[in-house]
């Protein structure tokens, strides 16, 4: 596969002053990288199944040709222009047609919750999901977005991607918000131009309307460890009515849906992220690892550790595929 005519964006030293109230403490240019691919004459492909990039979501915006996206669980056809949206631990790999133009994204999902305004991410653009848009469950979701060549939801988005790749390649004051700020935008892009963002909810489980209300408050805030008066708090009901309408809907109760939750995203880090575990922990909202294996044990039935062992011994296969990022 030649990738000769790829422009990667290279990591580079951080730049942001701790002084400053732009600081991250990781620098933007660890946490995200973009390539350009332009009308090469060959194709091109990225692979994304090895151990350094688990912890990863992509985008991809297709401007002109056609994309094949290989999941864990089947492939995605694409024909420009489209927006693609791959969320942690679905890519296997991206692979572009000979003559194809756009940009494929590759973002740390710790910025990606950042950028959803999700408090436990810290730093960034907290809040930034204000409104209500549920940008953290659109970002958890396999999306192929079509686009209308020239329109001005086409033209925003190749300003965002565009924007991405400058603010990288300069690593100037300021990256990790302005970057931070871009991708939100593709975020509320894809709720906004994504046909069944919510009726994708519906698919997941039958319910009434408070249910699936509580599904998207549960998704926004499950690393908060909220209780069942907080979500009912929110969604301005009684704990007892919140409680009817989930038991109805699942059969068990909110609480219980809340953990289940909480377990699949660390079932999804444990099995993606090159993060340890106590790392894991914290970024689920967890202040005592300890406390989290316990918890995670009770419903898996073995410890972290030792679930992410199987788990990795189970999928490791010899890896001769070619990847175009180091």
């Amino acid at each position: 596969m030649d990738n000769r005519s790829t422009q990667f964006v290279p990591v580079s030293s951080a730049v942001e002053s701790g002084d400053s109230p732009f600081a991250n403490p990781m620098p933007v240019t660890s946490q995200a990288m973009i390539d350009r691919f332009d009308r090469s004459l060959s194709a091109q492909q990225w692979v994304m199944n090895d151990p350094g990039r688990r912890d990863r979501c992509y985008g991809v915006l297709l401007l002109s040709g056609r994309a094949q996206i290989q999941l864990r669980q089947g492939t995605i056809e694409a024909k420009a222009p489209a927006l693609i949206w791959l969320p942690l631990g679905e890519t296997q790999a991206v692979s572009v047609a000979a003559g194809a133009d756009g940009y494929v994204l590759s973002v740390a999902d710790d910025l990606v919750a950042r950028s959803c305004g999700n408090p436990g991410g810290g730093g960034g653009i907290a809040g930034a999901a204000g409104g209500g848009l549920p940008l953290r469950f659109a970002a958890d979701t396999v999306h192929v977005v079509p686009l209308t060549d020239g329109d001005r939801d086409h033209v925003l988005l190749s300003s965002s991607f565009d924007a991405i790749r400058s603010e990288l390649m300069q690593n100037a004051l300021g990256a990790s918000v302005v970057v931070g700020a871009q991708l939100q935008v593709i975020l509320t892009m894809v709720v906004r131009l994504a046909q069944g963002v919510m009726e994708q909810r519906h698919q997941h489980g039958p319910g009434s309307i408070t249910f699936q209300r509580f599904l998207q408050v549960l998704e926004l805030h499950f690393r908060e460890h909220w209780n069942v008066a907080d979500y009912a708090s929110t969604l301005g009901i009684s704990e007892r009515r919140l409680g009817s309408a989930v038991l109805r809907a699942t059969g068990k109760p909110p609480l219980t849906i809340v953990h289940e939750r909480v377990i699949r995203d660390a079932c999804m880090r444990l099995e993606q992220s090159p993060l340890g575990v106590a790392q894991i922990a914290y970024g689920l909202g967890f202040r005592d690892p300890a406390y989290f294996s316990r918890f995670f044990k009770r419903y898996i039935g073995e410890a972290p550790g030792a679930y992410r062992r199987l788990r990795r011994a189970e999928e490791r296969v010899p890896d001769n595929t070619f990847a175009a990022w180091p």
